[in-house]
């Protein structure tokens, strides 16, 4: 009698191919859903600081050495709200969010110097 090995395989190759095959398309589309998962939190983050820049425009506390930073952080406010509406779009949706995370880094970066500046 043949030694068992303890494991028996279940099902026929094409069964087990197709179980593959179903597996690693959930796996595929948990890492889609995750990774836009973090693209949607990355460009909220950017639409509110672009919120904030603006209600600081519209109070005149944006006036001087703030207004180009405040004026970047709109611009990648308006880019993240563009990462929304170009959801269909994976390559433009992409571009959108590098474009509104590069102006909103600017723009903090640049308030943080123009605070360091004035104190």
């Amino acid at each position: 009698m043949a030694q068992n090995s303890g494991r028996k395989r279940r099902g026929t190759p094409e069964e087990r191919h197709t179980a593959a095959a179903k597996y690693q398309e959930s796996v595929g589309r948990l890492q889609r859903i995750a990774y836009w998962n973090v693209r949607s939190t990355i460009a909220a983050l950017c639409v509110f600081l672009g919120l904030v820049a603006v209600v600081s425009l519209s109070r005149g506390q944006s006036d001087g050495a703030r207004l180009l930073p405040s004026l970047a952080n709109v611009v990648g406010g308006v880019c993240g709200v563009g990462v929304y509406l170009s959801r269909s779009r994976p390559r433009l949706n992409l571009w959108l969010l590098l474009t509104a995370v590069a102006f909103t880094a600017l723009g903090l970066a640049g308030l943080a110097i123009v605070a360091g500046n004035s104190s």
